[in-house]
């Protein structure tokens, strides 16, 4: 435990010197953006002002120290566009796609999980080749013109939706379902083939056989075999929905992350920047650090391989 911490931790601090040194590769000089966003005029006495002020007078490695010492305590500095604290503002956007990204999550689980395991064990009949059509046309499908087409539909046509922005719980089922969609063709084609090998199995041909019941072969056998690679896959698509939703934000109007953080990055408003890539690759740490564990606990196979390792 205390190792897997400490690996945590490093991973972090790796991020942490990779954020600020991709802030500072930039070919901008954020003296100059910080002035062009505060609307004042660049002249040679501004930008040394403005470089005072930011602390870029300071060596790279005092600015790191200083810029990670305040991030540990919560504090990511003022946004240069809309001068406000950056933390609220990362908290409140991710929080918004949070909620996006659950939604999504649940649809993709619903939907996926039974359409994977029903053409698993009905490998190359017609009700497969129908999904896996629905599969191949959902992830061929781009986001941002399924989303304008839902629009049109659901909202302008039928009117019983929102066109955009977010509200009551009606607002993000557009999104949620242009969201969802590709990744619920991904997601069955992937049960669909995890499925279909646990099939031609030897322990799950000889259950059918002997007449086991098929609702018995799918719990006890082709679920319980097939659940860490379901699982690692689950993981990596919520990762892709809260961290991948930027399209969806965008033609939804739906105040995300995603949206905080091109808007960012087309003022060049370093603080917020620096936040949500801090934000994106602890995302990838944690998920990463929970999905071994869980893997670790549905899979005794791995748990046993792990353990006689350390014998």
């Amino acid at each position: 435990m205390l190792k897997k911490c400490l690996s945590f931790f490093v991973a972090l601090l790796l991020i942490s010197i990779l954020t600020f040194l991709l802030t500072k590769l930039s070919s901008q000089d954020p003296a100059e953006s910080y002035l062009r966003i505060s609307k004042i005029g660049i002249t040679a006495e501004s930008l040394a002002n403005a470089r005072e002020y930011l602390g870029l007078n300071k060596s790279w490695l005092e600015q790191y120290l200083d810029w990670l010492s305040k991030a540990i305590v919560g504090n990511f500095g003022n946004s240069y566009l809309l001068k406000l604290p950056v933390l609220p503002l990362v908290a409140t956007s991710f929080l918004s796609t949070l909620y996006l990204g659950s939604i999504s999550f649940i649809l993709v689980i619903v939907i996926s999980l039974p359409l994977g395991v029903l053409t698993g064990i009905r490998k190359h009949s017609i009700l497969d080749r129908v999904i896996q059509f629905f599969c191949f046309s959902s992830v061929s499908v781009p986001t941002f013109w399924l989303g304008y087409l839902l629009i049109i539909l659901f909202a302008v046509q039928l009117k019983w939706l929102p066109v955009s922005g977010k509200g009551d719980i009606t607002s993000v089922i557009l999104p949620s379902i242009t969201l969802s969609i590709p990744i619920i063709g991904q997601y069955t084609a992937l049960i669909r083939k995890v499925i279909s090998e646990q099939m031609d199995s030897v322990h799950v041909q000889n259950a059918m056989l002997r007449g086991v019941k098929m609702s018995y072969i799918i719990k006890h056998h082709l679920l319980r075999n097939a659940l860490p690679a379901i699982v690692t896959g689950l993981s990596l698509t919520f990762i892709y929905l809260i961290t991948g939703s930027l399209i969806i934000e965008e033609v939804f109007a739906f105040n995300g992350i995603g949206g905080l953080f091109v808007h960012a990055l087309q003022s060049t408003d370093i603080p917020i920047i620096q936040a949500c890539m801090l934000l994106f690759g602890s995302l990838f740490l944690v998920n990463n650090l929970v999905v071994h564990d869980i893997t670790l606990w549905i899979d005794p196979r791995i748990r046993k391989r792990g353990e006689t390792k350390h014998v």
